[in-house]
């Protein structure tokens, strides 16, 4: 039997690749992540060209955001009742024809804002059905013992997307073909569509739901949410996801203008600006991957929840394209080093009947606040600045985070006494 000291870092990093049906599914997930990365980075700036204003940016992340708010729980129960792999086809075939009518609109001039929201309402809404029987797939196909690598390896797929998808978005609307941006999600679409048949065609067993479910779907949803309350440390995690998800995520919303209005960039270097942020997250995906066998999921998780707020208050302050693309460089990192810690507490932690719908109460505290945290920080931003807002914002998350160590600390004590 081969030294687990003798097993190279590559054998480590790429362990969850082993399983095929996990191999072919990552490859067109890749493909559909990079079309939303896409997608979404020319929706921020076509918002901000048809209105100047970064309240209505904000306002548009809080329309893509709230249908995961109000769907992504029942999107956990779906994923443990319906065949997850039908399922899931179900939902990039409705985001197929999404981004295919919003290119069409796009390409012939006839979008405007109301309609940019109602299409970014029904992307919202197929992410809110897709994230959590998409988490739970991953778990089928990889098993326990590979879990998180293979959450560390789908961060990385997810993450060259953010570091590509901007990148090609920038230099596709600074070419003129902002409608190119939405038929490339379209394409991508059809790619993950592919790699979900295979997986259907080869794993039958893993398109069926694990048993009968009795119960109701509001008693499903209870069930979850007692779980969750007697597990101290899911409740910490979730309780800081959620702070995450009104106080630090948004600032996406907030770099179109904090590039254009205060750096005095364009398009492309917003782009790329995006793209360092990816670029750091990738980075800090490799890194899980090859070293997130060592069990340090915790202690990961709380260094994350302590930089992650950190390194946002430099982003805000940054004077030129430079010293921004750095410091979102860094905070991509530290922002994966935390979620995908997060993701591997939640996954491993929960029960197999209930895992769907703990990643569907992820779903609700990570990205089902954002729209909240969107449209707050779009409006303080219109009357503080942009600066102030982000560096405020992410200046409250770092207490939040200090006063939830503080209460495990204390937690941790009173049982040894």
């Amino acid at each position: 039997m081969q030294n687990p000291a003798e097993v190279s870092i590559w054998s480590r990093g790429l362990a969850s690749l082993r399983h095929d049906g996990y191999r072919v599914f990552l490859l067109g997930q890749s493909a559909a992540l990079l079309g939303t990365w896409v997608q979404g980075t020319a929706q921020r700036w076509l918002v901000l060209e048809l209105t100047g204003s970064t309240f209505y940016v904000g306002l548009l992340g809080m329309v893509t955001g709230l249908p995961i708010l109000l769907l992504a729980v029942l999107g956990g129960v779906l994923a443990d009742r319906l065949p997850k792999i039908s399922f899931l086809m179900l939902i990039h075939f409705a985001l197929f024809i999404q981004a295919v009518l919003f290119g069409l609109l796009v390409g012939n001039n006839l979008i405007s804002f109301p309609i940019v929201l109602l299409l970014a309402s029904v992307l919202g809404a197929g992410m809110a059905f897709e994230v959590p029987a998409r988490q739970s797939l991953v778990f089928d196909l990889v098993g326990r013992r590979d879990i998180t690598n293979g959450i560390a390896v789908h961060s990385a797929a997810f993450n060259l997307a953010r570091f590509g998808g901007p990148a090609i978005a920038g230099l596709l609307m600074s070419a003129g073909m902002m409608a190119g941006c939405f038929f490339l999600k379209a394409l991508s679409s059809l790619c993950v569509i592919g790699s979900l048949l295979y997986v259907r065609s080869r794993y039958a067993g893993f398109n069926r739901p694990l048993g009968k479910i009795k119960s109701s779907t509001l008693e499903s949803v209870r069930e979850v949410f007692v779980f969750v309350a007697d597990h101290p440390l899911l409740s910490r995690v979730l309780a800081a996801i959620m702070a995450f998800g009104v106080l630090l995520l948004p600032y996406s919303i907030l770099l179109p203008s904090l590039g254009r209005d205060v750096l005095g960039l364009g398009a492309r270097e917003y782009g790329f600006m995006c793209a360092a942020n990816g670029l750091g997250a990738l980075a800090a995906a490799v890194f899980v991957a090859v070293y997130g066998h060592r069990g340090r999921r915790e202690s990961w998780w709380w260094a994350g929840s302590f930089l992650f707020p950190a390194s946002i208050i430099p982003v805000a302050l940054s004077r030129n394209y430079y010293e921004i693309s750095f410091f979102l460089f860094l905070s991509g990192f530290v922002m994966v080093i935390t979620s995908t810690s997060a993701l591997s507490i939640l996954q491993i932690e929960s029960s197999n009947e209930l895992r769907g719908r703990v990643m569907g109460l992820f779903s609700t505290c990570f990205m089902g606040l954002f729209p909240f945290g969107s449209l707050l920080q779009g409006f303080v931003a219109e009357y503080a600045g942009i600066r102030l807002t982000m560096a405020a914002a992410a200046s409250a998350a770092f207490l939040l985070s200090a006063l939830l160590y503080l209460k495990r600390s204390r937690g941790r004590k009173a049982r040894m006494t």
